[in-house]
């Protein structure tokens, strides 16, 4: 027990030191250009791009802040979500559509597969605004790392009777190391330690992503090697009222 209670208390420090890195830098840009702005007059369009640098830098706290709030909400023994049998195809549509345009410009092609008799009648038992944010953290994630001209793929499979789905987010991406495999899904934790798109990334996604699925009872896993697809998978338990779709 102690030694769990070490181990939660060294996560706990280090979520943290990432946290406070995560704020420190966009307030500190943020002072620098008032800073320089205000050091001698300037001219309307000069005060403009300053404010709209300004407007990305608030963008990016409100997002910060958003993640936190999430986390320390689904933390509690108390939380409930609003399960219920939701059509998956729409589910699949308003998550992808989001991110067309962000997958056109970085020249990757996003594919969706669904897997199963009558596709579009399929369902799954789910809060469907989690399942959403689930999803679009994956994709998100996906299309960062896929290299151009190559294609995140997206697919879901009824597995059982009761409804209990598997979704599947797919990229070609760089392998991610297998002592990392696990730690994907804890807060703040990035596999590259220099930090690097820190300023877009704040490593809570995959975190928001692992908790969302334990609200629902069901799990995430990841698997990744050298030379295949890196493959993000959700698994969906069915509901009360099997049979649907």
């Amino acid at each position: 027990m102690l030694d769990r209670l070490e181990a939660a208390f060294e996560r706990l420090s280090a979520f943290s030191s990432d946290l406070a890195h995560d704020l420190r830098t966009p307030i500190n840009n943020l002072l620098g250009e008032a800073q320089v702005a205000l050091s001698r007059p300037r001219s309307a369009d000069e005060y403009r791009a300053v404010l709209e640098s300004a407007v990305e830098e608030y963008e990016r706290l409100s997002r910060l802040i958003e993640a936190m709030l999430f986390l320390a909400r689904a933390d509690d023994p108390k939380a409930a979500i609003e399960r219920r049998w939701v059509g998956l195809s729409r589910l699949l549509e308003c998550s992808c559509g989001y991110f067309e345009m962000l997958a056109e410009e970085k020249g990757v092609a996003l594919q969706v597969s669904q897997q199963g008799p009558e596709p579009a009648r399929q369902q799954v038992w789910a809060d469907g605004a989690l399942f959403v944010r689930a999803l679009g953290n994956l994709i998100s994630n996906a299309l960062r790392y896929a290299p151009r001209g190559s294609t995140v793929m997206v697919s879901t499979q009824r597995l059982e009777a009761d409804g209990s789905v598997l979704l599947e987010v797919s990229n070609e991406g760089p392998a991610i190391a297998p002592e990392h495999h696990e730690q994907l899904f804890e807060r703040s934790f990035r596999v590259d330690g220099s930090r690097a798109g820190s300023a877009t990334n704040s490593g809570l996604g995959l975190a928001i992503v692992k908790s969302i699925m334990e609200l629902h009872g069901g799990r995430v896993g990841v698997h990744s090697a050298p030379g295949e697809r890196t493959v993000f998978s959700l698994y969906y338990p069915g509901g009360v009222s099997a049979g649907m779709g």
